[in-house]
């Protein structure tokens, strides 16, 4: 069992727990509040689980109750989030109870945000159930819900804990580990390549116990670094400014999305660093199983909505890009440079396309 622990200064605020076997050590989190009662809530494939985290609680002698959301991003919606409210003020909840997510990234995206503004902050815990979730969503306190587009309106809101039961991840299906590499791979190329070597070895039969260790310690060590993203945290972006406009666009999943955002990363990257390894990240992706481009997709679509991405500012788009292997760096690009993004991704770009920046601000 591994713990990681993420820190605003010297003070600790959430800890990630890597494990088997973590029903005991759940019970043990949930019990050490002043807690009274607890709200579980999962999606259709958790409804299970969360009765199984659900009995021990009630046998301590604590309220529990459930409730299921809708399943994938259909539970980031700010309907979803009324109708949680709701439950949560009928149920009697205080400021002093606890709120669990037991599910993906999506569940603990808006359990996060429920947790963050009802009643200005009430606890929460995660138990990751996908390995996207346990390498990423789950990790560094950033919620959120769809808006017009992928994640618009959000809080940062860091559950007490995190528990990532491997052996729940282990049985996944294969398409579900597949979506959770990608985001495992994007944290290897910013920072850790043995993530990068396993799947290299392995594919989807790599060692995910190795996998989520190492990708929640780098997140752990980003995150505590830059508590609130003013800065290095960026990194941890890689590959989704045209990752979450494919997202929004497309309607591809936001594994396959960052995939594809990834690709595009490198080829821009490439044109404007000279880094030599984007071919090296696009095999792997693709060994895998992940696409690697977009060539169906409508490139004027995508560029006119990564005019709304996050990392934008007043001089406008910035993307992450690599000048090596571990060396990430937030940079204001070029239309140039977005036009090589595109290109490698099977898209093309007119300079005209380019011109409809301004138009959509």
């Amino acid at each position: 069992m591994a713990r990681h622990v993420i820190w605003n200064g010297d003070t600790p605020v959430s800890t990630i727990v890597v494990g088997r076997n973590l029903a005991n050590e759940f019970v043990e989190r949930a019990l050490s509040g002043s807690h009274r009662r607890v709200a579980i809530l999962t999606q259709p494939p958790t409804e299970s689980l969360g009765a199984t985290y659900a009995k021990p609680l009630i046998a301590e002698g604590l309220s529990v109750t459930t409730m299921t959301l809708p399943d994938g991003e259909d539970a980031k919606q700010l309907s979803v989030v009324e109708d949680i409210y709701r439950f949560l003020n009928t149920s009697g909840f205080t400021r002093n109870d606890l709120i669990v997510g037991v599910g993906g990234g999506a569940l603990t995206d808006v359990t996060g945000f429920v947790g963050a503004t009802y009643l200005r902050g009430v606890p929460c815990m995660y138990v990751a159930t996908t390995l996207i979730g346990a390498v990423d969503a789950a990790i560094g306190g950033k919620t959120a819900v769809n808006v017009d587009g992928k994640n618009l309106a959000g809080v940062f809101c860091h559950p007490e804990a995190v528990m990532i039961d491997v052996d729940t991840i282990d049985r996944l299906p294969e398409n579900l580990k597949r979506d959770g590499a990608a985001e495992a791979l994007k944290t290897g190329f910013i920072e850790d390549m043995r993530i990068v070597e396993l799947y290299e070895s392995d594919g989807l039969d790599s060692d995910l116990a190795e996998v989520i260790d190492r990708s929640v310690a780098v997140k752990v060590a980003v995150v505590s670094d830059d508590f609130t993203e003013q800065d290095r945290r960026a990194i941890l972006n890689y590959g989704h400014t045209v990752g979450h406009a494919i997202e929004s666009t497309t309607g591809r999943s936001h594994a396959e999305s960052v995939a594809i955002g990834t690709v595009a990363a490198g080829a821009a990257s490439e044109a404007e660093f000279s880094f030599t390894g984007a071919q090296r990240q696009k095999d792997v992706l693709a060994s895998i199983g992940l696409p690697v481009e977009a060539v169906e997709d409508d490139p004027v679509a995508i560029r006119m909505q990564m005019n709304s991405d996050k990392k934008r500012d007043d001089d406008g788009l910035r993307m992450v890009l690599l000048r090596d292997f571990g060396i990430p760096e937030l940079v204001h690009v070029t239309d140039a440079t977005v036009r090589a993004a595109f290109a490698g991704i099977g898209l093309s770009l007119a300079v005209r396309d380019l011109d409809t920046e301004e138009d959509s601000t």
